[in-house]
């Protein structure tokens, strides 16, 4: 029970200022948290930081759930949060600090923007502030290790411009391999490097690889995630990767189509690096993840399963058919306004690249979900399970995933017995399990996917 869990953390650590950070799909249940901390103590500052009050501040300042928000920070907070505490401890003037959003007379004053920072002046993280420890990563204790920030494409569907522009920065090899020797010194078995995109600057790459090996790290399983052209161009790095301990990799390929990939403002390398990019992935024995955006505009069943189709040929161990979500700011968001396609413009809860926010030309959101949800289901057949890296690398999990999905998978078989729309009943019944998961989050979203539900029995 998370509202219990926030309560007894206040209790135990009675704070003066409380920081939420979320992205879009986050600020509803970041809400609901600020409304409890209020109600337990309504001295309690709430600041709020991220890429939704970056994206959204303007929408934020006019909404009803301003009262429970004192302070945004906008666009990197490293500096302005540390100022702003500062300020706060002394009683001192905030109206100077850059990124900062705070309030005059209950309206939201937005202070300016600061220019993007210097990494090199960023310090190592405390880990040992930490209050939950039990992250991990496919059963493997988990943390996460930035080497570099930003990102130089402009891909038409990501807001990370509004955060950074296209910039690209990196911190020194020596921090970081001081950070991932910090990690593992607190017991760390895998790490994230959490990276916008880690093959901007593949010589910075290479040498992280070598000074892992030299150092002694490459005990640790590593995951990235990159882009096609920046794996498919330079195969012997692939090779240093592995032999660092490289495990998993997203591989964000988005879209096999022409038209959607300029649509997308996508590097066009995708379309003839992307079978490339995952058998060399493959031939180092690397878990490949990949990501397709699917739900643009000239989209219909029949190229939704052509996705399917290809990561079934090209064995991509975990595929990801993410749904075109359109994020404030961006210019995916732009078009499809224009089109006339978007469906849901502001329940951000439901911007989670799993859920259907827009229409194409030829499905509706609820055929997006689920032709969607019917891929997931199609994909794991045994022939695809045999050659999956994942229980080569991971098979205690991989054994326990089967298991847990075994109750799941006879209730689809007996519903195939029991019901002629058997495929909508399947559907139906993880849409409820969602509706409970997202109640554990302090969404009540009950009325909306009931309504959903009753609208399209068949």
């Amino acid at each position: 029970n998370i509202k219990n869990y926030i309560i007894k953390l206040l209790k135990r650590f009675h704070p003066h200022i409380l920081g939420l950070t979320c992205m879009s799909f986050q600020y509803e249940t970041a809400v609901q948290i600020a409304k409890i901390v209020k109600q337990f103590k309504k001295e309690i500052v709430i600041v709020f930081g991220g890429y939704h009050p970056t994206l959204a501040y303007g929408l934020i300042s006019e909404s009803k759930e301003k009262k429970y928000i004192d302070y945004l920070v906008r666009c990197e907070g490293e500096v302005a949060f540390n100022r702003l505490i500062k300020a706060l401890s002394n009683n001192d003037d905030v109206t100077k600090i850059s990124n900062l959003s705070f309030k005059e007379k209950g309206n939201f004053v937005h202070n300016p923007r600061q220019t993007i920072l210097d990494l090199e002046n960023i310090k190592l993280p405390d880990r040992s502030s930490r209050i939950t420890k039990h992250y991990s990563i496919f059963g493997k204790k988990a943390d996460v290790v930035e080497t570099s920030r930003g990102c130089t494409m402009g891909c038409d569907f990501c807001c990370m411009p509004q955060m950074y522009g296209r910039t690209f920065r990196k911190y020194p090899i020596e921090r970081v391999i001081e950070d991932i020797k910090l990690a593992s010194q607190n017991g760390v078995k895998a790490l994230f490097f959490i990276d916008d995109n880690i093959f901007v600057d593949p010589a910075h790459l290479e040498e992280l690889c070598e000074q892992i090996i030299k150092n002694g790290l490459n005990h640790i399983d590593y995951t990235i995630q990159a882009s096609v052209a920046g794996i498919a161009r330079d195969p012997k790095l692939i090779e240093l990767m592995a032999r660092a301990g490289f495990k998993i990799v997203f591989l964000g390929i988005e879209n096999i189509k022409k038209a959607n990939v300029q649509f997308l403002s996508k590097d066009k390398r995708v379309l003839d690096q992307t079978s490339v990019a995952i058998e060399l992935l493959h031939k180092h024995k690397l878990i490949v993840v990949g990501g397709f955006i699917l739900g643009n505009p000239e989209d219909d069943a029949q190229i939704l399963w052509e996705h399917f189709d290809f990561a079934k040929k090209n064995q991509l161990d975990i595929p990801l058919f993410m749904l075109l979500t359109p994020f404030l700011k961006t210019g995916i968001r732009e078009k499809i306004i224009r089109e006339g396609l978007l469906a849901n413009p502001d329940d951000f809860s439901y911007y989670d690249l799993s859920h259907a926010n827009i229409r194409t030309k030829h499905l509706s959101p609820f055929e997006l979900n689920f032709l969607k949800n019917k891929m997931y289901g199609a994909y794991n057949t045994f022939p695809m399970l045999k050659n999956n890296l994942l229980h080569k690398h991971y098979p205690w999990l991989f054994f326990k995933l089967l298991l847990d999905e075994l109750p799941r998978t006879a209730m689809n078989v007996i519903r195939k017995f029991a019901y002629e729309n058997y495929e909508f009943q399947n559907y139906k019944a993880g849409r409820i399990r969602e509706m409970k998961r997202m109640g554990r989050w302090l969404l009540d979203k009950k009325d909306f996917i009931k309504n959903e539900l009753t609208g399209h029995i068949n």
